[in-house]
């Protein structure tokens, strides 16, 4: 039993010190440096139904302080009113383009098959690739730009900074960089070469686009429903250099706007943050529902109290480093938990079922 609590506190140690590593090293995008040129960046973004979130991102792009840019949108056979969104801002808005999908092949991803098509648009140097429902600061892709290239980056990915309204996404948006930040140091992802320590963010994705022609990314993935993950570590298996940042006022996002919709969005790719394992995945959900009953059972109140403590340090530097409210990230931790043990089921049923639905479309698991 005592060898069973020392195992248990040693994993946690091992998750506080990455969390802590990613507190330390502050991983977000730096200040741009004065850039001597301005190659052509090329913003693309799939869209399919989108009438809420589109405007928004659009505005957003008017007021971009880059001065060469162009926009291109793929809309994916919508069914709402995303196109009639489109021909309304093309109409002042120049740097603006958009077209229609073609009809999806067989063995692809929707929003592969858009990415795809859209880089062959696309006349850029770089690419910058957004969704639809994220909000970006004018200096993006200054700063963005700067990074890539002081870093000799293929990549920079930005997992944004996320935009909390309800009580249901307190319950689980905080999940994702939970586990992101105490299983990943993201700046250690700029110098190791192993691929499966690796991550990105499909929400922003920037790549060299002289790297993104010669290997088309997306269509190495193209029945990849996680593509952002696996597209990062096909960069780095490659030999090339990829960055992965937390959004800082820079990148933001709504992701889903209440408790099911998240529910349902995380359950789809929550295993490929434990390396594309379910077996990890639910080792790790067991031993974090587990390790406090345990030592309360067992006696061991000084790994308890410990425990205990590294937890609410642990939440104060996620809170800090995701920069939401810390007492009401606190006060929502076992609802997070629980959230995360139905993604986890949800996750698993979807794998025995073969088969999931996303946007109207269904897909093999």
């Amino acid at each position: 039993m005592t060898t069973i609590a020392y195992i248990l506190f040693a994993l946690l140690l091992v998750h506080f010190v990455v969390i802590l590593f990613n507190f330390l090293s502050k991983p977000y995008l730096s200040q741009a440096n004065k850039i001597e040129s301005t190659p052509l960046v090329s913003i693309l973004i799939p869209a399919r139904n989108e009438e809420e979130n589109l405007p928004n991102l659009l505005s957003d792009l008017k007021k971009i302080d880059y001065p060469n840019i162009e926009i291109i949108v793929c809309n994916d056979h919508s069914t709402d009113k995303t196109s009639e969104i489109l021909e309304q801002f093309v109409q002042d808005f120049p740097a603006l383009s958009f077209f229609t999908n073609q009809p999806l092949p067989d063995g692809w991803v929707g929003k592969n098959f858009a990415c795809y098509q859209l880089a062959h648009k696309a006349s850029g140097e770089w690419f910058l690739f957004l969704d639809a429902d994220v909000r970006i600061k004018p200096g993006l892709i200054n700063k963005a730009l700067s990074y890539a290239l002081s870093k000799k980056a293929g990549l920079v990915s930005i997992f944004p900074e996320q935009i909390i309204a309800t009580e249901g996404e307190w319950k689980t948006i905080p999940i994702m960089n939970w586990i992101l930040l105490s299983f990943l140091p993201l700046r250690l992802v700029e110098i190791c070469k192993q691929p499966s320590l690796s991550a990105a963010n499909g929400q922003m994705m920037f790549f060299d686009a002289a790297l993104y022609r010669k290997n088309q990314w997306h269509n190495m993935v193209k029945s990849n429903n996680v593509e952002d993950i696996s597209i990062a570590r096909k960069v780095i298996a490659m030999e090339h250099s990829v960055s992965v940042l937390l959004g800082k006022n820079d990148v933001l996002c709504r992701m889903y706007p209440n408790y099911q919709s998240a529910l349902k969005g995380f359950s789809l790719n929550v295993h490929q943050f434990f390396v594309g394992s379910r077996l990890w995945m639910v080792l790790f959900l067991v031993v974090t529902w587990l390790r406090l009953p345990f030592y309360i059972l067992s006696g061991q109140y000084v790994l308890l109290f410990l425990s205990l403590l590294l937890i609410l340090i642990m939440k104060y530097m996620i809170s800090r480093l995701s920069r939401i409210r810390f007492a009401k990230n606190l006060r929502f931790h076992f609802n997070q938990l629980w959230a995360f043990t139905l993604m986890v089921f949800f996750n698993i049923k979807n794998y025995r079922r073969k088969q999931f639905e996303w946007k109207g479309r269904i897909y093999k698991a």
